[in-house]
């Protein structure tokens, strides 16, 4: 139930009427398309805009009364009748204000009662919505194979089947990981009696004198746990890579998903931001809000141009983000990596860039799957972050992935309250945890490889002093062992 004591919708009537009364219509009823809801809407904030011009009337006839007090006192004049005057007009005030509340309160309860479920935003995504049953009452078998061994066609087949599969499940990865990184590859599979698959878990193993030996999956990406038609053989194939990871003498295994697993050890170090999308970029436009804009507009006065495409956006790309990443402490891939994923998913893969006078100052690279669009890696130029290119490039992004059909923008993962969350939080995303388990060789302590471990802050601090020239000769090696 609607509290008519609360003023953060009144507040931010009172301000937008006086400020842009279009705007704040267009603002209140993003999303609601029946009439007679944003008819409503238009009258109480009609209404209201009368009841505050009455209140500014009333005030300034309350000021000048108030004024004719004080002489009047030092003149030892009756005073009774104007402070009785100035008690009336206060309580009008008074009255005033609680039409404003029950008009204000209206107003939320049509904004409430408009969402109906045809209208509401979709919640979550495909990849988040979805719950396997909690058990599988087929006979199944559990089998471990080399990259090389699986039957292709019939892993993505199974991919495809099922409604919350990641891109990261593909099975072109394979060739993408060993090209470019020359990890092991191992694909966990459960069949059926019929020998019909029911899971998979890819899994990926690194090996390194730095990070040591441990199994992952997916390493690089957010998601890419087991897939599987019901929990019970999702367990089945995590209990069965955990034996592998033993089996090969790792420290850990790692696995990276959205699902809660209480059986499991886990991390919750990070967040997804997922914006949900509607269905014009007008209604975006206002759903953004005033501030954004603003800063959006302001951007575009630079003399920005962004453009989208493929491979021959990937120099510019490549020339930010790897700067970016020096900038950062962190090892880049190397530039043939993202030039394989444009090759081989090119119905999903393209690329962001934002020019001034040909120069790139932000880039995005964008995977599409279903109904998301992803920025796995996104940069900008730190030395002319005030042109705004960042902001000029989201903004091109969201606009694009309408465009697009897309539902839901993922903005990527961040640690709550860091820097990053809060700007992707501007924009309105949504943040759902990230749930990381794992596996540990005698029940060990959870690995700590991520850039908050102090014993790796004096490498990242040493890497930022690096000519980014160098960090693109000797990166690529040092990142094939990141996870």
């Amino acid at each position: 139930m609607t509290d008519p004591n609360n003023s953060k919708l009144k507040t931010r009537i009172l301000k937008g009427i006086r400020k842009d009364p279009a705007q704040l219509f267009a603002d209140l009823t993003i999303g609601i398309s029946r009439d007679d809801n944003r008819d409503n809407i238009r009258e109480r904030l009609d209404l209201i805009g009368n009841l505050i011009e009455q209140q500014s009337k009333a005030r300034d006839a309350r000021k000048a009364l108030s004024r004719l007090i004080g002489p009047a006192k030092k003149n030892n004049e009756d005073c009774s009748e104007l402070i009785s005057q100035v008690s009336q007009i206060s309580n009008q005030i008074d009255a005033l204000d609680t039409q404003i509340k029950l008009n204000t309160t209206e107003i939320e309860a049509a904004m409430d009662a408009s969402l109906s479920e045809t209208e509401k935003l979709p919640s979550l995504p495909l990849h988040l919505a979805h719950t396997p049953a909690s058990a599988d009452h087929q006979t199944t078998q559990l089998s471990i194979r080399h990259a090389d061994e699986i039957d292709h066609d019939k892993w993505q087949s199974f991919v495809e089947s099922i409604a919350h599969s990641t891109i990261y499940h593909d099975a072109r990865w394979k060739e993408i990981v060993r090209k470019n990184f020359n990890h092991p590859l191992y694909y966990i599979t459960c069949e059926n009696a019929h020998g019909e698959l029911s899971g998979i878990l890819p899994i990926v193993h690194l090996s390194s004198r730095l990070f040591g030996s441990f199994t992952i999956s997916m390493p690089y990406f957010n998601y890419g746990g087991p897939l599987a038609t019901s929990l019970s053989v999702e367990q089945a194939l995590m209990t069965h890579a955990a034996a592998l990871s033993e089996s090969l003498g790792c420290s850990h295994m790692e696995i990276r998903e959205t699902r809660a697993r209480p059986e499991w050890q886990s991390v919750q170090r990070k967040v997804s931001m997922i914006l949900p999308l509607p269905d014009s970029d007008e209604l975006l436009d206002s759903a953004l809000g005033s501030k954004i804009r603003a800063q959006v507009n302001k951007s575009k006065n630079n003399q920005l141009n962004v453009q989208f495409g493929g491979a021959e956006l990937l120099d510019s790309f490549y020339k930010v983000f790897s700067r970016n990443m020096r900038d950062l402490g962190t090892p880049v891939y190397g530039k043939q990596f993202f030039a394989d994923i444009l090759n081989l998913f090119s119905d999903n893969a393209f690329l962001c860039v934002v020019y001034r006078n040909n120069e790139p100052l932000a880039a995005g690279f964008l995977l599409g799957h279903k109904d998301k669009l992803e920025i796995p890696w996104a940069s900008s130029l730190r030395s002319h972050n005030h042109l705004g290119a960042n902001m000029v490039m989201y903004r091109s992004i969201l606009k694009e992935a309408i465009s697009r059909n897309y539902a839901f923008f993922d903005f990527g993962r961040s640690t709550i309250d860091a820097s990053t969350y809060k700007f992707k939080k501007q924009w309105g995303a949504i943040e759902h945890p990230l749930h990381w388990h794992y596996w540990t060789r005698d029940n060990s302590d959870l690995p700590q490889i991520n850039p908050d471990n102090p014993k790796y802050k004096i490498v990242i601090g040493a890497w930022r002093l690096l000519p980014v020239f160098v960090t693109k000769i000797i990166g690529p090696a040092l990142a094939r062992s990141l996870p």
